[in-house]
């Protein structure tokens, strides 16, 4: 059995209008509620291309309000540090950085997107960069959920829940809680038209991103140590086989 999760990366005030507001029909079409994943002070040079929406925060807030999970996307997303524990990038935002610097930027973060009052519970760090320090960091700033590894289940390792995300596009998949990841900003019209013809030919097998949040809580002990060695297997095919042959750098 599979089922399907969506998250939508690189949300800020400067990104794709045009393209965010077609993802943001489709999903609504189709009555799918994905994770949003909005950058608290954007300084990514190439999303400043873009001009800015004043109506940002009251369009996320709206969103956040009909039951889309608005998670914590870093703090800046800029990339002047190391590729962190999954090794999919060489560089990123938080990897390699002091535990004390991690902390104070995730907070920061957190209270730019506070003070518009959203209470992010979900973080993902851009370019998949992280360590052990950012989530320290990110526990002792209340936050209970990570939107990343590599496996088919979530799973509970240091003090978080781990929501994996393996794919970067619509695929059919066999089995697992499959999170995919799109980047809007750059979407073409083909990309609109395979997420849509993937949403009407796997619906059933979709749900809201709240319903993977709330997995983990309703599984029992025995499927969690079951499905821990299913996962541990899936990381090892998919280093040695997948990321081999897809580098992402």
């Amino acid at each position: 059995m599979i089922k399907y999760f969506f998250r939508l990366d690189d949300i800020a005030p400067n990104m794709n209008w045009d393209n965010f507001n077609l993802a943001l029909e489709i999903f609504m079409r189709n009555n799918i509620k994905p994770l949003i994943a909005v950058i608290p002070d954007v300084r990514d040079p190439k999303l400043l291309n873009y001009p800015a929406n004043s109506n940002f925060w009251p369009i996320i807030r709206e969103l956040n309000n009909n039951g889309w999970i608005v998670a914590q996307h870093g703090y800046q997303h800029l990339a002047n540090n190391g590729g962190g524990v999954l090794q999919i990038h060489k560089s990123g935002e938080f990897g390699g950085m002091s535990f004390e610097e991690q902390k104070i930027i995730i907070s920061t973060g957190r209270k730019i997107m506070e003070a518009q009052t959203i209470i992010p519970d979900v973080f993902v760090a851009p370019r998949h960069s992280f360590d052990k320090n950012t989530l320290k960091a990110l526990k002792q700033n209340n936050f209970h959920f990570i939107s990343d590894g590599i496996a088919l289940w979530p799973f509970k390792k240091w003090n978080l829940v781990w929501l994996p995300q393996i794919l970067w596009r619509p695929r059919k998949g066999m089995f697992g809680l499959v999170t995919i990841a799109l980047h809007t900003n750059t979407m073409n019209q083909e990309d609109f038209k395979n997420l849509e013809k993937f949403m009407e030919k796997n619906r059933k097998n979709i749900g809201d991103f709240l319903e993977l949040m709330e997995w983990h809580k309703k599984s029992g002990f025995i499927k969690k140590i079951l499905l821990f060695f299913i996962n541990q297997l899936f990381k090892v095919f998919w280093y040695s086989v997948f990321y081999v042959k897809f580098k992402r750098f």
